[in-house]
């Protein structure tokens, strides 16, 4: 069995290396591909990948990333190339997917229209629509609507500041993603979600800031079902609706109406902090899972 662990980096990103030896320890055969390198073909009506126009001998692949700051036309010959790729071999995550849960906003609407819980949310290029909201909501957390490891996001508890937040934005052709400010507790979750269960999970703990990003300098505390069934559960349930096979799930307690929110549903996550704080590596219930795909 001969499986690729799909990336865009030139270099071997920690996850990546831990997928490549997780693969050895399960007596699997990796190849390191980048998405860039990888072409598809039609003829006579069969589809095909080639990688550096050679075939692409594999039973199966883990996609751990497609690149960023890319055009919309780069972007889509990607996720075509891997969509056609996932026609012919199992591919954890599903291209399609994972396009899905990198879209805050389309992740989010497909957990509400699930009955799901999210946190009150708007998308909109009308800086006078932001400026309502904010005036309304009192406190909202702008962020990226593709972004990552908390990168970018700004609390904005001013109309004014939210009305030329977004001018500016919509004036360069980007959406302005404007999400609740919730109350939490000094932390919230990560849950790593691998097939139907949670396989490891960690509180998100900060001090004095509203970020609770292990990238923006939280600390991760291990934790477990017993304590949270809730939260895990969720985990699991957003995943599945996500169509992921693996996931990384934040949600976060809200201390106003103590309630469980999903926040977002990370389909490339990392996992450095994770293996930190709960001493659990998730890239071979990863191989595993891709494993069993290629059997059935």
């Amino acid at each position: 069995m001969k499986i690729g662990i799909i990336h865009y980096r030139s270099t071997l990103s920690e996850s990546v290396v831990d997928l490549l030896r997780a693969a050895s320890e399960e007596n699997v055969e990796a190849e390191y591909v980048r998405v860039q390198g990888l072409d598809s073909y039609i003829v006579d009506g069969k589809i095909s990948v080639k990688y550096h126009n050679r075939e692409l001998d594999i039973s199966g692949a883990v996609l751990r990333g497609v690149g960023v700051f890319m055009s919309l036309e780069v972007f889509m010959k990607r996720i075509g190339v891997l969509e056609a790729l996932s026609k012919t071999v199992p591919v954890v995550n599903d291209p399609i997917a994972s396009v899905t849960a990198r879209d805050k906003w389309r992740s989010l609407l497909a957990l509400a229209s699930a009955g799901l819980p999210v946190p009150n949310t708007l998308v909109t290029e009308n800086p006078f629509t932001a400026m309502r909201y904010v005036e309304q909501a009192k406190r909202a957390v702008l962020k990226p609507i593709t972004g990552s490891l908390g990168l970018g996001s700004t609390l904005v508890d001013d109309p004014d500041v939210a009305f030329q937040l977004t001018k500016g934005l919509s004036s360069m052709g980007i959406p302005s993603y404007y999400q609740v400010f919730l109350e939490k507790p000094g932390f919230d979750f990560r849950l790593f979600v691998v097939g139907d269960r949670v396989v490891a999970g960690m509180k998100r703990v900060v001090e004095g800031k509203w970020k609770t990003n292990v990238a923006q300098g939280a600390r991760g505390v291990k934790v477990d079902e017993s304590e949270y069934p809730e939260a895990f559960k969720l985990a699991v349930e957003a995943t599945k609706t996500l169509k992921l096979d693996y996931a990384g799930v934040d949600i976060a307690l809200d201390r106003t109406t103590n309630k469980l929110f999903i926040l977002e549903v990370n389909a490339f996550p990392q996992w450095h902090g994770l293996k930190q704080a709960t001493g659990v590596d998730p890239s071979r219930d990863i191989i595993r899972l891709l494993k069993d795909k290629i059997k059935k």
